[in-house]
């Protein structure tokens, strides 16, 4: 449920950018001043409530490293999804099939899911190392990766990699890491809203439409560049 709220409130945040937020750049000359304003202020309540669904992404992005029963077929599932989505995601939000300045979100998760796999090798401590020298070298781990992103231009680049990394080191700390996660997203004027909902995660659950997910995001972002086809 947690996760369909999150694809709705995508949804809404692309819907936002890729129909309203384009629509009113190639009419900019034609709309009156008061349809533009009432387009404006749609366009505004999208994307605040759009943000609400990144640090749920990010959320269950560590749950499944830490759940997963492989690692890799995980790292291979977003790999794939990542190149799948790269053309639809060019364009939903930008309507063109390539454009370098920015990639999709997956291929941030991607990226943040092997900082992960880093940092949990480091844990593990096979050098004998201290635990400050430990804790110092995770840090330096996120920071390389959050680098990466920045260079890629991956949708929310260092931003996904701070979340993710405050979320995987609070494991374990009940409500706490509820909290931790807020803290980390305070940069999104409604993101740390985003933990009231995780509040209620039960992690008993099993997951359900695994993939249904991964094709989701893809699938919506073509499905607004062709409503975009119509509408502008």
């Amino acid at each position: 449920m947690l996760k369909l709220i999150a694809c709705i409130l995508m949804f809404i945040d692309h819907f936002g950018y890729g129909i309203l937020h384009n629509y009113m750049i190639a009419h900019a000359m034609d709309i009156l001043p008061d349809d533009y304003k009432m387009l404006n202020t749609a366009y505004t309540i999208c994307r605040g409530v759009g943000r609400l669904a990144f640090p749920i992404f990010c959320f269950f992005l560590v749950e499944g490293f830490t759940r997963t029963r492989s690692v890799v077929k995980y790292i291979g599932r977003l790999a794939v999804f990542a190149v799948l989505s790269e053309i639809p995601f060019d364009l939903g939000l930008y309507g063109v099939p390539f454009r370098w300045e920015h990639q999709n979100v997956i291929l941030t998760f991607l990226i943040a899911l092997i900082m992960l796999v880093v940092i949990k090798y480091l844990e593990n401590n096979i050098w004998g190392l201290s635990s400050s020298l430990i804790y110092f070298t995770c840090v330096c781990a996120v920071i390389a990766f959050a680098d990466v992103a920045f260079l890629l231009n991956t949708d929310y680049s260092w931003k996904c990699m701070l979340i993710t990394a405050v979320l995987y080191f609070a494991r374990g700390t009940g409500a706490f890491k509820y909290l931790a996660g807020a803290a980390a997203t305070c940069w999104e004027k409604y993101g740390p809203l985003s933990f009231l909902l995780l509040y209620f995660y039960d992690p008993e659950v099993r997951p359900k439409y695994k993939y249904a997910f991964y094709l989701f995001y893809p699938l919506h972002l073509a499905a607004i560049y062709l409503l975009a086809k119509f509408i502008i």
